[in-house]
C-alpha cells in the first residue's frame, strides 16, 4: 500500500529539467535551415563538417522492380551540364559517384566528387533518372519502364540542430541557393603579417586541427589562410596559433532574446567578454583567509628492517625471470593479456625453460 502511494506521489511530482534546456534559457543562434530551393541533393550532406545533416529519398529504382533483363539501348551524361549533385546515384545503381581524396579536399572547392560514372551492366535504360536531374543532363535511349502513373520521387533533408555549427559550407556547395544560414558571431579573421612569416602550416597544423569548420588551406606562400565565408569566428584558431599570427575580431553575438531570469546577468556579461575580450574579474577583497592551523609534524618513517637470508631466496628466486622478461614475446604477454592470463603463461613459460636446462644438463653428463 505504501509502495504505491510513493509511486502516485513521484509521478504526479514534475521532472526535474536542465536549466539549460529550458525554452527562455538564451542559445547561440548557429543554425542552417533548407528552404524552398532545396531539391534536396546530396552536395550538403559530405561537407558538412559535423556530420549535421542526413539526406534521404523515398524511392530508388529497385522499389520500381528487378532490372529488365535482354534491353538495349544507350545511356549518356553531359558533364558540362552535370554538377554533381548526386540525385541520380542515390536513386540507382547504375551511377557512380567517385569521391575525391582527403589529400585532394580544399575548403575553396567544396565540391566532394570528382566525377560521375555509369555502370551500364546495371542499368536496363528504364529512364527513370532523367526527370530526376535537375540540370537535365541524362540522355537515355531504349524502352521506358511502363508504369501505371508517372513516378514521383521525393527527397527529404534534415539538420541536427545540436550539431550544427552555422559555418554554411553547406549553402556555399548549394548549386541551388537553398540553405538559409545563420552564424552565432559577426565579425572577420586577419592574418597577423608581422608573425606569419613563421607561420609553419606543415610542420604545426594547429588551426587546421582546431578549427570545428575545416576552413583552413595552405596558400600559394606555404602559409596558412582561412576561407573566411566558411570561418564561424569562434577563436579557437587564435588561441592555437603559437605565433600569434591570427587576429579574430567579433563585432556581433547571434543569440536568442536574454530574458530576466536567474542567469540572465551572466549571459550578458559573457557577450560583453566575447566582444571586447575583456574578462571581469570577481572582486574578492572582502574575502576571508582562514587562519593557518599549526600541524605537529609527523615522525619521519623508518627504513624496514631487511633480512639478507630473505633477500638472498628472494633474488635466487627472480634469477631466472630476468632474462625472461627481457624478451618481446614476455612484455607482449604483458602489455596485451590480463594480470592472471599473463601470470600463467609467463609460469608455464618457465617451468619450460627450466625442463630445457635440465634436459639439457642430462644430456651433457650423459655425454661425460
Amino acid at each position: 500500500m505504501t509502495e504505491n502511494v510513493c509511486e502516485t506521489i513521484e509521478k504526479a511530482m514534475p521532472k526535474p529539467v536542465d536549466f539549460r534546456e529550458r525554452e527562455e534559457y538564451p542559445r547561440l543562434m548557429a543554425e542552417a535551415k533548407p528552404n524552398e530551393k532545396c531539391l534536396p541533393c546530396l552536395l550538403c550532406e559530405p561537407v558538412c563538417p559535423t556530420a549535421a545533416i542526413k539526406v534521404t529519398f523515398d524511392k530508388t529504382r529497385e522499389d520500381f522492380g528487378p532490372l529488365r533483363e535482354g534491353i538495349e539501348g544507350k545511356i549518356s551524361i553531359d558533364q558540362e551540364k552535370c554538377n554533381l549533385c548526386g540525385r541520380c546515384a542515390r536513386f540507382c545503381k547504375a551511377f557512380l559517384l567517385v569521391d575525391k581524396g582527403e589529400k585532394d579536399r580544399d575548403p575553396r572547392d567544396l565540391v566532394p566528387y570528382e566525377q560521375l560514372l555509369i555502370d551500364e551492366d546495371l542499368c536496363d535504360y528504364c529512364g527513370l533518372c532523367v526527370p530526376l536531374c535537375p540540370e537535365e543532363a541524362i540522355a537515355v535511349e531504349g524502352e521506358p519502364l511502363k508504369l501505371d502513373e508517372e513516378p514521383k520521387i521525393e527527397g527529404k533533408i534534415k539538420v541536427d540542430e545540436s550539431l550544427c555549427i552555422g559555418c554554411g559550407r553547406c549553402a556555399l556547395v548549394c548549386p541551388y541557393e537553398g540553405m538559409d544560414i545563420s552564424k552565432p558571431f559577426q565579425g572577420e579573421i586577419k592574418m597577423v603579417e608581422k608573425n606569419l612569416v613563421r607561420c609553419d602550416p606543415l610542420g604545426c597544423l594547429a588551426c587546421f586541427n582546431v578549427c570545428p569548420a575545416k576552413c583552413w588551406y595552405v596558400d600559394e606562400r606555404g602559409k596558412a589562410a582561412p576561407v573566411e565565408d566558411q570561418c564561424i569566428l569562434c577563436g579557437a584558431c587564435e588561441k592555437a596559433c603559437p605565433v600569434s599570427a591570427i587576429d579574430v575580431q567579433r563585432a556581433r553575438v547571434s543569440h536568442t532574446e536574454v530574458k530576466e531570469t536567474p542567469w540572465a546577468e551572466e549571459w550578458k556579461e559573457a557577450i560583453r567578454t566575447i566582444l571586447t575580450g575583456e574578462r571581469k574579474m570577481p572582486d574578492v577583497s572582502g574575502a576571508v583567509v582562514p587562519p593557518k592551523i599549526d600541524r605537529t609534524p609527523l615522525p619521519a618513517p623508518e627504513a624496514p628492517k631487511v633480512d639478507p637470508e630473505l633477500l638472498k631466496m628472494v633474488d635466487e628466486a627472480l634469477k631466472p625471470l630476468v632474462p625472461m622478461l627481457a624478451k618481446p614475446k614476455i612484455r607482449q604477454i604483458m602489455e596485451n593479456e590480463p594480470p592472471d592470463k599473463a601470470s600463467q603463461k609467463i609460469v608455464e613459460r618457465l617451468h619450460e625453460a627450466e625442463r630445457k636446462r635440465k634436459k639439457a644438463r642430462e644430456e651433457n653428463a650423459g655425454a661425460v
